[in-house]
């Protein structure tokens, strides 16, 4: 018993990774809900976690085996044979002859809990002198899966499959490869390890041993294969008839030879099966092959639709990127108020670079610029009415200006821009839908309204912005280099160290200089001063040209398009992505 409780403990263990997995996937599988397959899938998942969840729930139980096949491939027969008793499962030409589970156990509570909740009138519970040697496994006869109540069967059959542990599929020898049978037993198969299953082709007493050995066995075995996608642990070729207390055969029809492997199927349901500690592995071994099944139809399903979502992917970012290079270029014209604007930042930047007399001038030049020369006639001695003028001028000259600086983001042009880019998008989404329908997204996406008008103009606005910033920047830093400030200082510096040095020492000898002296010095070191600043505006001119700064800044602009996140087909690229994503790798 310690050793059953601790190999549940562990199998338990092992299968929550299972169930995380799973769940994991569903939760992935709703981030995609315009893929179609999605919700199917979705439900797959919800039903194996069910399943994997019932394993769990009896997992210190003992194991259910299932015998499940067609009408007449003898399942009651088996069983009657592996109970010892010919008349455990009603058996005969009358189908279907078996018209609920009949279920072989030492214990029937242990029989009953381990099926669930089902109508007794459902569940026929059977014993026997073998059956007390069943001390760890339930063994289950199901209705045919062909017979001519299907309708009322198949829950059955279903339900019992649910809680079954290791299925025992019955075929007959004289035509194990029905079709309809193995249609119906896929499905059901695949979410059981090979180890999980055995194939017992029943009858074989009717064929002769060479077609058995050499036509029957070895094609049915490749048939398994390819029809269920699972090798199955055993394939026996079995006479359950001949193992009954009274056989009662046909005196023109007996058994043909003794080829049977009826005692090995016996040794893996009485031993095998029936030890202590094979139920858990069974069912973890079932739990990894219902989400190994699961994550198969996942696999598929998007290796069906790759090729079309991975185009359409990559058209959206390409027809994006294109909508998003021509609203950019619409965004290019000559505007003199634009220039002007560009002109005012510049001057701005450099007036915080620069330093000494040089540094004074460009920060004054930069108030002229922003607020005109009637900024000048405030600060003057004289007429009322002139300062009064010349508050209104630079009032006047102040609108212009911040007019010319607020054109660099006007929206005017960002809406142009907008309007050619959408332009381009919907010219080509038409031809991405279709390849999003083709990957089984919802027909719905032809009609989708990508509604991201303002997060396309806010990217425009910011990236000519930070473009426009950077390039100004980048100017104003080249324009003010410490090198360049020294050059055009050095003159202004040395004549103002020159009359500073002639007046200190000729106050230190007792000479005093005139005022011609200083109005001289004055107007020579404005002079110097003045063409300073002259040659470094004449510099500034040739270096930064009327458009300089726009143009650069619009190429930089239009290699930043191609890192610009996704907005018009965001939703659905990242829709495609978590349905590729979706695949093992």
């Amino acid at each position: 018993m310690l050793d059953r409780e601790l190999a549940a403990m562990d199998a338990l263990g092992k299968i929550e990774e299972d169930v995380q997995a799973v769940k994991l996937l569903n939760e992935r599988l709703g981030k995609a809900p315009l893929w179609q397959p999605g919700p199917v899938l979705a439900k797959q998942a919800a039903h194996a976690l069910e399943l994997i969840g019932r394993l769990q729930a009896r997992m210190d139980r003992r194991l259910v085996v299932t015998l499940i096949g067609p009408s007449g491939a003898g399942k009651s027969t088996l069983l009657n044979a592996l109970a010892g008793v010919d008349d455990l499962s009603p058996t005969g030409t009358r189908r279907p002859t078996t018209q609920s589970l009949v279920v072989l156990s030492n214990d029937p509570a242990a029989a009953r809990q381990l099926l669930g909740p089902m109508d007794d009138n459902l569940i026929q519970l059977r014993s026997s002198p073998k059956a007390e040697l069943l001390t760890h496994v339930v063994l289950v006869d199901t209705p045919d899966t062909d017979s001519t109540e299907r309708e009322r069967h198949l829950p059955l059959i279903e339900q019992a499959v649910e809680h079954s542990d290791l299925l025992i599929c019955v075929f007959d020898a004289q035509n194990p490869k029905r079709r309809d049978h193995a249609d119906f037993m896929a499905p059901i198969v695949r979410r059981f390890h090979g180890a999980s299953l055995v194939a017992v082709v029943n009858q074989c007493d009717r064929l002769s041993p060479e077609e058995l050995s050499e036509v029957v066995g070895p094609d049915f075995d490749a048939y398994l294969q390819e029809a269920w996608d699972v090798r199955p642990e055993a394939v026996l070729m079995v006479s359950a008839r001949q193992h009954l207390q009274h056989p009662r055969w046909d005196p023109q029809a007996g058994p043909r030879h003794d080829l049977d492997q009826f005692d090995q199927l016996r040794r893996l349901v009485f031993e095998t099966f029936n030890r202590a500690g094979f139920g858990p592995d069974r069912r973890l071994a079932n739990a990894r092959q219902i989400k190994t099944y699961l994550f198969e139809q996942v696999d598929q399903a998007v290796a069906r639709d790759r090729a079309s979502l991975e185009q359409a992917a990559e058209r959206i970012t390409v027809v994006e990127q294109e909508a998003l290079r021509q609203a950019v270029t619409s965004l290019r014209r000559e505007d003199l108020r634009m220039v002007l604007g560009v002109n005012a930042r510049l001057y701005q930047s450099l007036a915080q670079r620069w330093m000494g007399p040089v540094g004074w001038l460009v920060a004054i030049w930069s108030r002229i610029i922003l607020f005109g020369t009637g900024l000048a006639a405030l600060i003057r001695f004289g007429n009322p009415l002139r300062q009064i003028w010349g508050l209104i001028s630079s009032w006047r000259h102040y609108r212009e200006s911040r007019a010319a600086i607020g054109s660099l983001d006007d929206q005017t042009r960002i809406d142009q821009a907008l309007q050619t880019f959408q332009k381009v998008w919907w010219t080509h989404w038409p031809d991405i839908a279709e390849l999003l329908v083709q990957g089984r997204f919802d027909p719905e996406v032809r009609r989708v309204d990508v509604d991201q008008d303002k997060a396309v103009g806010d990217l425009v606005r910011g990236l000519w912005r930070d473009s426009l910033d950077a390039e100004i920047e980048r100017s104003a830093a080249s324009l003010s280099h410490f090198l360049l400030q020294l050059l055009f200082n050095l003159p202004s510096l040395a004549l103002l160290a020159y009359i500073g040095w002639l007046t200190a020492s000729h106050f230190w000898a007792g000479t005093y200089l005139s005022t011609d002296f200083f109005l001289h010095a004055l107007l020579t070191l404005a002079t110097v001063l003045l063409l300073s600043f002259f040659i470094y505006q004449l510099c500034l001119r040739l270096a930064v040209s009327r458009d300089r700064i726009q143009r650069r800044a619009f190429r930089a602009m239009e290699q930043r398009v191609d890192d610009s996140p996704l907005l018009a087909g965001r939703e659905m690229t990242d829709q495609v992505a978590r349905v590729l994503a979706l695949a093992k790798k």
